[in-house]
């Protein structure tokens, strides 16, 4: 149960006090492979971001190798580790001022979902929002269970990933064959029809990108709500697994004090450990997956390593970032910092800026640009986000989406200035 609306409600994460520069950090840089990752799902059609053996120039392999094998996988999963340290880390600090937390945590999570909700349908498909709101408000229950219990359990979900992973694929083995002279006059929901809502189908791939480049809105809002929904029931069913379980071991990292001051060594261990075995799996990995000369049974074992494999790199990322910034040594430390900050409001700033680029309503570039291009434009995406949060910060205390869902957090409106 929540505390009666007339008691203080305490700020948990947002004074400057309670805030901890290495999870900051982490959270603007993840904000940065995430954005680097999503780049092809904003710009191509779904097949196009989605098949690692599609034809590409030399440059673009190069720019496919790169995401594939530094960033794919890895930067959500810190971002899901730092989610589970922030429901435990606010749920601690509400139990220690009013002896209740679950109704704050469960506003929270509503209202998160609510912004996803509409990300997903008003913007992007991709949106993960919402996915996480449900994450979040289950871990109102399991945040209640024993540190080493919910470590565990984290585990186990890992290991249920794994294996969602690796029957997803195999369904390579059932593609549905294509349609014979392909009518490719069809748009919207007639196409999704006449493709067998198979987004591999070639009449999928035309209508997609006529609807997200040329629009109109309602073929748009057609192919970005079905693609959403598809999404969401893969999540539940496969990767949403992994999330649950960093969830659970990241709110088991807050519990052993991860960034206190003395686990120095236990960071050093990750940051060794991850990244020497992380880094080169996930690098033959990707060899593997770009020269397509596997079987498909091969190919799904590839995919359960992987979901392990860069899992285990992330917590290197977390480890060599975590040392960094207590030697006062991390590189870009204050923009990473400001990114994390205002998380909320930097990640629907990507979509916007990114959509702006490839839409109906923008430049119209979508399927214009290769995987390099791509590649650059999220680079310099990011560098706007992250100079935009710090001319933010120097005249508010957090983001004018974080300032939003914390005024119906509190129940009431909070100061933003300085």
């Amino acid at each position: 149960m929540d505390a009666p609306l007339t008691s203080p409600i305490p700020s948990p994460l947002n004074e400057p006090h309670g805030r901890i520069e290495s999870i900051d950090v982490l959270r603007g840089l993840a904000l940065f492979g995430i954005v680097v990752v999503n780049a092809w799902y904003f710009a191509l059609p779904l097949e196009m971001a989605t098949d690692l053996n599609a034809q590409a120039s030399d440059l673009d392999t190069a720019a496919i190798f790169v995401v594939s094998a530094f960033f794919q996988f890895k930067f959500i999963s810190i971002f899901s580790i730092l989610f589970g340290f922030g429901i435990a880390m606010q749920r601690s600090r509400l139990i220690a001022q009013t002896g209740r937390s679950a109704g704050f945590l469960a506003r929270r999570m509503i209202i998160l979902g609510i912004f996803g909700l509409l990300h997903a349908f008003l913007l992007w498909y991709g949106d993960i929002l919402f996915q996480y709101a449900i994450v979040g408000l289950l871990m109102i229950l399991l945040i209640q269970l024993s540190a080493k219990v919910r470590l565990v359990l984290g585990l186990a979900c890992l290991v249920i990933s794994m294996a969602a992973a690796f029957g997803f694929g195999l369904l390579d083995m059932m593609q549905t064959p294509e349609v014979r002279d392909p009518d490719l006059t069809l748009r919207g929901f007639a196409a999704m029809q006449a493709a067998g809502f198979n987004p591999a189908d070639s009449i999928w791939i035309n209508a997609e990108t006529v609807a997200f480049r040329d629009g109109p809105f309602l073929d748009a809002f057609q192919f970005r709500s079905s693609i959403w929904m598809f999404g969401t029931i893969i999540f539940f069913l496969s990767y949403g697994w992994h999330v649950l379980g960093l969830v659970l071991v990241g709110s088991w990292f807050h519990d052993v004090g991860l960034f206190g001051p003395g686990r120095r060594r236990l960071l050093g261990n990750l940051a060794i450990w991850g990244v020497a075995i992380g880094l080169p799996v996930e690098i033959l990995l990707t060899i593997g997956q770009l020269s397509g000369d596997f079987s498909p049974w091969v190919k799904a074992a590839m995919d359960a390593v992987h979901d392990l494999s860069a899992t285990i790199l992330a917590l290197g990322i977390i480890g060599l970032v975590g040392r960094a910034c207590d030697a006062g040594r991390m590189p870009l430390a204050s923009g990473l910092a400001s990114v994390g900050r205002m998380s909320l409001s930097a990640y629907i700033l990507e979509s916007i800026l990114f959509l702006s680029l490839v839409s109906f309503w923008g430049l119209r570039q979508f399927e214009a640009l290769g995987y390099l291009d791509l590649l650059v434009a999220s680079i310099v995406v990011y560098g706007i986000v992250a100079t935009a949060c710090l001319r933010w910060l120097r005249r508010f205390r957090m983001g004018p989406l974080e300032w939003l869902w914390r005024t119906a957090t509190y129940l009431g409106r909070p100061t933003t200035g300085s």
